[in-house]
């Protein structure tokens, strides 16, 4: 198999490249070496020659295979010097204009480590290892003769098997062949009622083998449109091998809710997850299971299960196992496709006919028999043949020694023909794609930027660019099968599994992974040949995990998954020792990424790397860059986004000319860049740049920045004093920019505004536009220009001069349109629509159309006739509070209309909404019940927010019937005053109305009397209703699910009714008092009781006798009642989590302690009578959290063992406790947080004793110990210990020992002087003890923002 094929062809090819350059020529002369870079060139041309016969052999010959990986390692080397001195000529020569500046450019930009500067000639070291490479190249160029090796009968060229093609994009993943059957038989499991699962919420496994076909199944059924029709919410998570419960459930919380979420408390989320579920029908699919672990599944699978009926989860995976584990109905087995779909699947890969090619059409058939009936491998087999012409061609690939291979790696033998067939320089690209994890979603420029950081893909003859010569072989490996494009996606890609498998096998050594499979304490094993090495970004970095880098020198990738965190939240951390020590000793890099890591600043020694053509630092906490980074004169890509805190750029990063990109977005503290990035000429990406004043960046260094592409946000235009400024900037000769933002300041001057705007004109193929805080009282004709037959979204904000908007309405494509904060705009009329071309329907593409903040706009008219937006979807209207002429509306497809602070005439305004499913009105003027004429046209409207409407009396006119609001699911009313009913005693709810919830509404005293009769309500919600008294005498409807009441101080009695419900909260309800008559509902899963004081004791009566219900989650919060229900907790066989707070009534536990199997949670605090924890706790053998919190009677805790299964203890603030080492914490084999404050006041240290407590702690956290001095021996036995907390110690003033501290990812101190003053940065004693952990917090500061005293 060639593997070392995949890094050495292409690489030559760079060398000889590189070695021709005009500039290392001239350089080599002058320094006397030009022989013997000649030399390499000719001694590499004879290697070159036999390259392809080595490659062919090595399948057979072992020695030919480790003369081509010896011969790949020094052609790196190799690579390496050529660079350094090619580097080294172009710094002389960057030297030479300027000689009254050569001290202090020599005082930047270092000697490129080697290099002595005022020296003609290389140092003797420099010599040394160009003799030694010297050697080494003659040695193998020897062992190429002895190997007997032979030209190549083309001569041994570097394309010698590549194609000339076109790049092409990616196929149609939809045309799927032999699943017809299989769609409709899952379809039928997710939208039939099937007998055999009797569950609410199906889950339906799907089982196969690796590649055959499972994930594209589910893809048909998931995009399907009766799927969509069917279901409200669908969600897919690609959950692969780690099964992270978090992580999951954070995707699935995103995908529904479509916000994003950076919540680390599982428990949290999962309420809101089970919050938004259960209101909807909803479908998950969880892509690619391997977990074994039912509870894991169990913890994942809670929100689950309270989905309105119908509601489906598809699983799929390769176990079956795993698909017995979580399935409701046995598992579907997809089986393998029959040779004729295999022939149709290759044959669509391929891009052949076989009727068109009838002389393939047999070979066609034997090649299908050999991919098993995977569509995987006949999607790349079929890839293969798209280049091969002939029937010749194709018996050649039948005929393929690879067939007969042994099997290494379980890599199938077809995946590792598609890569053997690959043209030289895409083997190198494909394999370096092993440093993504499995089921890593990757984006095309991200892949492509790092292809050129590494130096695969040089600057092409002609106009291309080197980006576009990435993109092309993209696609070209997209339409081979190994990369496949993420469903709903253009820019996101995706490797299977086998595929990913086949990345790792054929890029041998040369790459790798620092993933979990090694212990984090343990250092990873990596070959001294590795060349790029990946690892999975962590919250903690330990310096341990990368200690075995220091030797491998020739690292040039140091990159952490994903690429791009794009998240700021939570901080990631990294040991200080890794940027300080091991990142300046790998000088070969040239691709670093730090993305998302707490740094506040970047090293200068890191600027020393001059190899770097890759610096990511996105996402991290500095504040500014080292001026020496202009030494990194290769550096091609600078990432900045998200860098939060940045506020200064180098004065000299000008002098980077080979920077193409330079990322920036979201800078917020960017407020001044440096002069000279006009030099800059090959930039391609520059997301913002910010005007100065007198001697910062000029908006005329544009001019020459004609590469310009994306987005380009011009900040502080306030600063232009010369318009001629503008025009040089040539915004219209910049092509490739499709997004503009031009920004001033609020400010006074504005003089020359609109001569500024005037000339910013961008090229007419631009797509988007936005302006802010321009000064000008009307804006340049080019803006509403049709001639931009492109734009696609504008948005004009707090421009407060302009009294008069653009001629927008003739923009063809224009589909988004933000105007706010328009102060001086009183009218919009025909003109806003027409302009100059009144034949031309106006806004034909518009979607979304947001008016917000425009205070004394009163007229929105059009010659007394309709207005008509034929395609807008979204209209929001906000603070508009004068608008009261406004001609009629017709909206015929609008989904969602928000109007807020609008006049009552806004909403008359509204013709035609059969259209909307989404109405909310916020402080409507006037507004006392809707309108009729909005009642009888909106047949569709699905959900109705009424907010702060002070006039607001009930929701519909008497008289009006609701026949045509039958769609209403979800109805909102908050901050209403005057609302006593919803509506009429004559009036009902609409009868499929799901969710309702009313808020702040201080005059409601009543709720429709035939409340009960709404058969499909599922919510009820009631918070901050004052006057609320009762419900209605029939009480609840019987499918409400979910019943929360808040804040309804006049409400005394809980319904009738409740028998369905699975989830009731009382929070905050002073006079409620009366349980409802029967029992409690057996379907009960979550109960919450929290400051209702005067709420009746239960009863035996109110449970039933021959079944126990289904609480899982009991929380009980000041009720002084709660000893009565405490008494009936053998009721409660399936409770889960148990949070008690703030009952002082509580004294005691049942003497036969708590009879629930199941409960993995119990917490009690603020409990001050409890004298007792439950009895036997230990028996509670699925107890994994312990809280106990400020409960001061509680006598000589613990009392007895404590349970096994613990992972978490909390003890904070209980006076009478045992002394430590009689709690035998030691014996928690399972115990990983532990956490005490107070209770020992007169403790000065943990003793001598060394298994004080179990090794297994990895959270470690005391505080209040006031005579604490040390812990020092305590500790020194945790050896998994990972986060230390110690708060308020005021006499501690000893760590624990230095072993233990090199282990910590986190440390904490707090209130502790005397080891705050020890631990003082680069001061204090500690200091080289504590340098190393990742994250080091003193008194609330992390440790490296900090200013060494």
């Amino acid at each position: 198999m060639p593997v070392a094929e995949l890094f050495l062809s292409p690489l030559l090819q760079v060398l000889f490249d590189k070695l021709a350059y005009p500039v290392l020529q001239s350089f080599a002369r002058q320094q006397g070496i030009r022989a013997q870079l000649k030399k390499w060139s000719k001694t590499l041309e004879l290697i070159q020659n036999v390259i392809l016969d080595a490659e062919d052999k090595q399948i057979t010959d072992r020695r030919i295979k480790v003369w081509l990986e010896s011969l790949r390692d020094l052609a790196y080397d190799l690579d390496d010097i050529v660079d350094e001195i090619t580097t080294e000529a172009f710094r002389q020569k960057l030297m030479e204009p300027d000689h009254s500046r050569r001290s202090k450019i020599l005082k930047l930009i270092p000697t490129c480590q080697n290099f002595t500067p005022h020296s003609i000639k290389f140092n003797a070291r420099i010599q040394s290892r160009i003799k030694t490479i010297s050697a080494q190249l003659d040695e193998l160029a020897k062992q190429k003769n002895d190997l007997n090796l032979v030209q190549h009968a083309d001569n041994g060229g570097i394309s010698g098997r590549s194609v000339v093609r076109h790049p092409t994009t990616s196929l149609n993943e939809s045309h799927v062949y032999g699943r017809e059957r299989e769609r409709e038989e899952i379809l039928n499991m997710l939208l039939m009622t099937n007998e055999t699962c009797k569950d609410d919420v199906c889950v339906i496994p799907i089982v196969g083998m690796g590649g055959i076909g499972k994930t594209t199944l589910s893809q048909l059924v998931y995009n399907d449109e009766r799927v969509n029709d069917f279901f409200d919410l669908k969600a897919w998570v690609c959950v692969s091998e780690e099964f992270d419960v978090l992580a999951i459930t954070q995707t699935i919380f995103e995908s529904v809710t479509k916000v994003g979420s950076e919540s680390k408390n599982l428990n949290m989320l999962q309420v809101s997850l089970h919050d938004k579920l259960s209101k909807e029908k909803f479908l998950i699919v969880l892509d690619d299971v391997w977990n074994e672990v039912y509870e894991s599944w169990d913890l994942l699978s809670r929100p689950f299960q309270v989905g309105l009926p119908g509601s489906r989860v598809i699983v799929t995976t390769r176990n079956n196992n795993v698909a017995s584990m979580v399935g409701s109905v046995p598992g579907y087995h997809v089986g393998r496709l029959t040779n004729d779909d295999c022939v149709s699947l290759l044959a669509q890969h391929a891009r052949r006919d076989f009727e068109e090619h009838p002389e393939l059409k047999g070979l066609g058939e034997d090649l299908a028999k050999k991919c098993g009936g995977l569509p995987l491998a006949a999607k790349a087999l079929g890839g293969i043949l798209r280049s091969k012409m002939s029937p010749e061609e194709w018996k050649e690939v039948l005929d393929s020694k690879i067939w007969d291979l042994p099997n290494e790696g379980n890599i199938l033998p077809v995946l590792r023909l598609s890569y053997y067939h690959l043209p030289p320089h895409l083997k190198q690209l494909f394999a370096y794609c092993s440093v993504f994890p499995k089921d890593y979603e990757f984006d095309k420029l991200e892949l492509v930027l790092l292809w050129m950081g590494e130096g695969f893909l040089q600057q092409p003859k002609g106009k291309k660019r080197m980006e576009e010569q990435g993109f092309d072989c993209f696609n070209e490996l997209v339409s081979r099968s190994f990369f496949q494009r993420l469903s709903g996606s253009q820019s996101s890609f995706v490797m299977h599994d086998l595929i990913n498998d086949l990345a790792q096998f054929v890029a041998g050594g040369t790459c790798h992974r620092l993933d979990d499979k090694v212990e984090i304490y343990e250092w990873h094993k990596v070959s001294e040949h590795t060349r790029h090495a990946s690892f999975l970004r962590h919250e903690y970095e330990v310096f341990n995990k990368f200690q075995a880098l220091y030797k491998v020198r020739g690292l040039r990738t140091f990159i952490p998954m994903p690429v791009q965190n794009v998240h700021v939240w939570p901080p990631f951390y990294l040991s200080n020792r890794i940027l300080l020590d091991l990142l300046p000793e790998l000088h070969s890099l040239r691709v670093l990424s730090l993305s998302g890591y707490s740094i506040s600043e970047l090293p200068s020694p890191i600027c020393s790397l001059i190899h770097l053509r890759y610096l990511n630092l996105s996402g991290t906490s500095v504040t500014s860059l080292p001026e020496s980074l202009s030494n990194l004169y290769n550096l091609q890509t600078l990432s900045l986004r998200n860098c939060r805190f940045i506020s200064k750029l180098p004065e000299t990063l000008g002098d980077l000319i080979n920077l193409r990109h330079l990322d920036n977005a979201n800078t917020e503290q960017l407020k001044e860049m440096p002069m000279g990035i006009g030099k800059l000429t090959s930039l391609q990406t520059l997301p913002k740049i910010v005007l100065g004043k007198a001697c910062g960046l000029r908006l005329s260094e544009l001019k020459n920045l004609s590469l310009l592409r994306g987005t380009l946000s011009i900040e502080g235009l306030q600063n232009v004093v010369d318009i001629q400024e503008a025009q040089e900037a040539c915004l219209k000769n910049k092509p490739d920019l499709e997004e503009v933002q031009l920004i001033w300041s609020n400010k006074t001057d504005n003089s020359c505004d609109a001569d500024v705007l005037d000339m910013l004109q961008p090229h007419r193929h631009f797509k988007k536009l936005k302006i802010d805080f321009y000064g000008g009282r009307k804006f340049p004709t080019w803006i509403g220009d049709p001639l931009f037959d492109k734009l696609e979204s504008i948005s004009l904000s707090n421009c407060v001069n302009c009294i008069s908007l653009p001629h927008l309405g003739q923009l063809r494509e224009l589909k988004h349109l933000r105007i706010g904060g328009m102060l001086g705009i009183k009218r919009i009329g025909i003109e806003f629509f027409m302009g100059n071309y009144p034949l031309e329907p106006a806004f034909p593409s518009l979607e979304t159309l947001r008016f917000e903040c425009m205070p004394d706009w009163e007229e929105w008219s059009w010659n007394d006739g309709e207005m008509q937006f034929p395609h807008l979807h979204q209209l929001t209207m906000f603070k508009c509070p004068k608008l009261t002429k406004i001609s009629p509306l017709q909206l015929p497809l609008l989904h969602e209309l928000d109007l807020e602070e609008c006049t009552r005439e806004v909403l008359d305004s509204f013709m035609d909404l059969n259209s909307l499913t989404y109405l909310k009105l916020e402080s409507i003027t006037g507004l006392s019940c809707l309108p009729r004429e909005l009642t009888l046209c909106s047949s569709k409207l699905e959900v109705l927010e009424i907010c702060n409407c002070n006039d607001f009396l009930k929701l519909w006119e008497s008289g009006i019937g609701l026949q045509t609001l039958t769609c209403i699911r979800r109805l909102v009313i908050a901050d209403c005053e005057s609302l006593v009913c919803l509506v009429d005693n004559d009036q009902q709810l609409p009868s499929n109305l799901e969710v309702l919830e009313l808020f702040r509404c201080a005059t409601l005293c009543f709720l429709p009397p035939d409340l009960s009769s709404l058969m499909s309500l599922r919510e009820l919600i009631i918070k901050n209703c004052p006057k609320l008294m009762t419900f209605p005498e029939l009480g609840l409807p019987p499918m409400l699910r979910r019943l929360e009441i808040q804040a309804c101080n006049a409400l005394n009695a809980l319904p009738n009714g409740i028998s369905g419900l699975e989830r009731l909260e009382l929070k905050d309800c002073s006079s409620l008092r009366a349980w409802p008559a029967g029992n409690f509902p057996t379907s009960f899963k979550k109960f919450v009781i929290k400051n209702c004081e005067h709420l009746q004791p239960v009863s035996q009566e109110m449970f039933h006798q021959n079944s126990s219900m289904s609480l899982e989650d009991l929380s009980i919060l000041n009720w002084q009642n709660i000893g009565t229900l405490i008494q009936y907790m053998h009721n409660f066989s399936r409770l889960v989590e148990l949070y008690i707070s703030n009952c002082d009534t509580l004294e005691s536990f049942p003497d036969q302690g708590l009879p629930t199997p199941n409960l993995r949670i119990l917490s009690v605090e603020y409990c001050s009578n409890l004298n007792s924890i439950p009895a036997e706790i230990n028996r509670i053998s699925s107890l994994v959290s312990l809280e106990v919190r400020s409960c001061p009677k509680l006598e000589t805790f613990p009392k007895g063992e404590l349970p096994s299964s613990l992972t978490s203890l909390r003890v904070w603030d209980s006076r009478k406790l045992r002394p430590l080492a009689e709690w035998h914490l030691d014996r928690l084999a399972s115990l990983q947080e532990f956490s005490i404050c107070g209770g020992f006041p007169k403790l000065v240290s943990f003793g001598d004793a060394e298994h004080l407590f179990p090794s297994s702690l990895t959270k470690f956290s005391i505080a209040r110990f006031p005579s604490l001095k040390s812990v020092f021996k305590g500790l020194n036995s945790l050896t998994s210990l990972q986060h230390l907390s110690l708060m308020n110690c005021p006499k501690l003033h000893v760590l624990p020992c230095h072993k233990l501290l090199d282990r910590l990812w986190h440390l904490e101190i707090s209130g502790c002087p005397q080891l705050r003053d020890r631990c003082l940065r680069e001061k204090g004693e500690y200091w080289q003890r504590i340098a190393d952990i990742p994250c080091v917090e003193i008194d609330g500061s992390y440790v490296y923002k900090q200013n060494p005293e």
